[in-house]
């Protein structure tokens, strides 16, 4: 299973994960969130991470040109797209880099949304449905996810912890490819406790 590490804010933070060899390590392009990087973080800190860990930038209902630059400016391997961006806004992206698209879970006809983008994204991010863009740092019932039959494969989001990571592995759909953390690997917004990450990855590797 693969592990995206998402909210990243500093070069420390970055040369303390890549020894962990996560798949995905995810940067916030969202003005709103207490995890923004931009300013934060130099495009040395990016380079520094191995090809086979692949650069996310997420993007909340951005300009298309804003995308475009910060996808050339930190050379991203992904993007994604984490609000409620059309489907062919997806396709535009798909032409030129990997591009993920969120989904927000608030009961099994959620999967009926995902459908709308199977043919403009490469993976789907299942997370708790919000009244703001973002995580909630809450599950939601994983065992709808027994009901998702559509081709694409995704990862898991939303409230994963060490404490309930026993009911990932119970998820019979064999289309989920892997999970996103954040907040519950936080010891505050962007600061990644390195220490729960080993522990989580110890727990995937059983």
């Amino acid at each position: 299973m693969q592990l995206k590490i998402c909210g990243i804010i500093n070069t420390e933070t970055i040369r303390e994960l890549i020894p962990l060899n996560p798949s995905r390590l995810g940067f916030i392009f969202y003005h709103r969130s207490p995890r923004y990087v931009y300013g934060k973080l130099i495009e040395q800190g990016l380079s520094e991470i191995p090809g086979h860990i692949k650069k996310t930038g997420v993007f909340v209902n951005a300009e298309t040109e804003e995308i475009e630059q910060i996808l050339g400016q930190f050379q991203l391997d992904s993007i994604q797209l984490h609000g409620s961006e059309t489907p062919e806004f997806c396709m535009h992206f798909r032409n030129k880099t990997e591009v993920i698209k969120t989904i927000s879970i608030s009961d099994e006809s959620s999967f009926e949304t995902a459908a709308l983008y199977q043919d403009a994204c490469d993976l789907f991010l299942f997370d708790t449905q919000s009244e703001k863009f973002g995580g909630t740092g809450k599950a939601f019932n994983w065992q709808w996810l027994e009901g998702y039959t559509l081709n694409t494969p995704f990862y898991l989001s939303g409230g994963i912890s060490l404490e309930n990571f026993a009911g990932i592995k119970k998820i019979k759909n064999n289309r989920l490819i892997g999970i996103d953390v954040n907040s519950r690997f936080e010891t505050a917004p962007g600061v990644k406790d390195v220490v729960k990450i080993k522990q989580l990855i110890a727990l995937m590797e059983e």
